[in-house]
């Protein structure tokens, strides 16, 4: 697939992201319409950060490698898996250990990041497993907090998978 097509998919979903978050926020509406469109928005997200680190490495192991290869790590790459930071490293790690090193050093520069990834993904399941109680801090304002945070993970993941 080309770098194009790649990149098109996960841009136009955080295109798509960032102007519901705008929207909701934007809105004047009642607190139990604001948590069902930040448990709306927790979703997406976490489904945006799987997406485009998916699309990033395929698109990866893509260049230069035989099509064979390139077929069977993306047959091969798991249907779900949560983003968390753990496993999001463990990825990394498969691929260069250096990403891996790399992404440990960008979670370390701000308390935060770790925290915004790990609850957005956390907020997912507990939203699609009914677990209200696993879902207490999600609001359109954390919910755009672990957003930014995210983007720059792409980011970061996008200038790796480049070099």
């Amino acid at each position: 697939m080309a770098s194009h097509s790649r990149h098109a998919g996960h841009d136009k979903y955080k295109s798509r992201i960032d102007s519901l978050i705008k929207s909701y926020i934007a809105e004047d509406s009642s607190p139990e319409s604001q948590a069902h469109s930040a448990k709306y928005l927790a979703v997406l997200v976490s489904g945006y950060l799987e997406q485009a680190i998916k699309e990033l490495l395929l698109h990866y192991a893509s260049k230069g490698a035989r099509p064979q290869i390139s077929r069977y790590i993306e047959e091969t790459w798991p249907r779900s898996r949560n983003m968390n930071t753990k496993n999001i490293n463990d990825i990394l790690a498969q691929f260069n250990s250096k990403w891996s090193e790399e992404f440990s050093s960008w979670l370390e520069q701000e308390d935060n990041r770790k925290r915004n990834i790990n609850s957005i993904v956390r907020w997912r399941n507990g939203i699609a497993h009914g677990q209200e109680s696993n879902t207490t801090g999600v609001t359109l304002v954390s919910v755009r907090t672990a957003f930014t945070t995210i983007v720059g993970l792409v980011t970061l993941i996008d200038a790796m998978v480049k070099q």
